[in-house]
């Protein structure tokens, strides 16, 4: 119910902000002659993954992404024949599940009751990570027109995290107690939650291309990748930085 809300939220502060500005261009046409405007929606596929891959990681045994969507609006200003600027406000999940095979994996395990009794070491075994966030994210692109249908944009970006949830659960393996040589302890399956340790913000970088497939419609392609580590600074129980990287696939209309 919570994701239906915010998917409405966003369909709406779209097409609001596109009608808008329609209006503004209406009245205003001296100043937005040079302004257009677009809609666009859209599957992504990607995770919050480390570069590179961590020897902590043996084996990764299965992947699935999870709110794998996009909705987000765009109005882009015309330098010239070739050149542009834009700026967008987009509604996305960004999100995975992934099962891997860890060895000296350094994490912390929950404690039934008490929180500070969670166990902490470094564990070898089987790891399953969800990822389930939800953003709402500002791009600032500059735009080329490659040839009458083709263009180019590349630009920094700026995200807020809506939701949060880090959560998962270690089976078949053991942990070594706060050192990699502490006492072994065996682990059938224990579960963590790292929500309150994910950043509110992510700050990246999209490259990405458009395709017009007609006068009003267009294809795009977009890969994003987040600079700063998802995790907040200070954070331990993961000794490597996580990253969002993910390539965005979808359709849109020019308003």
């Amino acid at each position: 119910m919570r994701l239906n809300y915010y998917i409405m939220v966003a369909i709406f502060l779209c097409i609001s902000t596109a009608g808008e500005a329609q209006q503004r261009h209406n009245v205003d046409g001296a100043f937005f002659d040079r302004v257009s405007y677009k809609v666009a929606i859209g599957s992504k596929i990607g995770g919050s993954a480390p570069l590179p891959i961590p020897k902590e990681i043996r084996k990764v045994k299965g992947y699935s992404p999870h709110y794998p969507f996009f909705i987000g609006a765009k109005a882009t200003h015309a330098i010239d024949s070739k050149w542009g600027v834009s700026l967008g406000l987009t509604f996305e999940g960004k999100g995975m599940n992934t099962k891997a095979d860890v060895k000296n994996y350094k994490t912390s395990f929950n404690a039934n009751e008490d929180p500070t009794a969670n166990a902490k070491g470094y564990f070898t075994g089987r790891i399953t990570t969800k990822v389930q966030n939800l953003y709402l994210s500002i791009p600032i692109q500059a735009t080329y027109q490659v040839g009458e249908r083709w263009s180019l944009q590349a630009g920094p970006y700026i995200a807020f995290a809506l939701q949060k949830r880090f959560f998962g659960e270690a089976t078949d393996g053991y942990l070594r107690n706060i050192e990699p040589t502490g006492e072994k302890l065996n682990i059938t399956f224990a579960e963590y939650d790292f929500r309150e340790s994910v950043r509110t913000i992510d700050v990246g970088m999209s490259l990405g291309t458009n395709y017009d497939f007609g006068q009003r419609y267009f294809a795009l392609a977009q890969f994003d990748y987040g600079f700063n580590n998802i995790m907040k600074t200070g954070f331990e129980s993961i000794s490597f930085g996580l990253h969002n990287i993910f390539l965005n696939v979808g359709v849109g209309i020019k308003i």
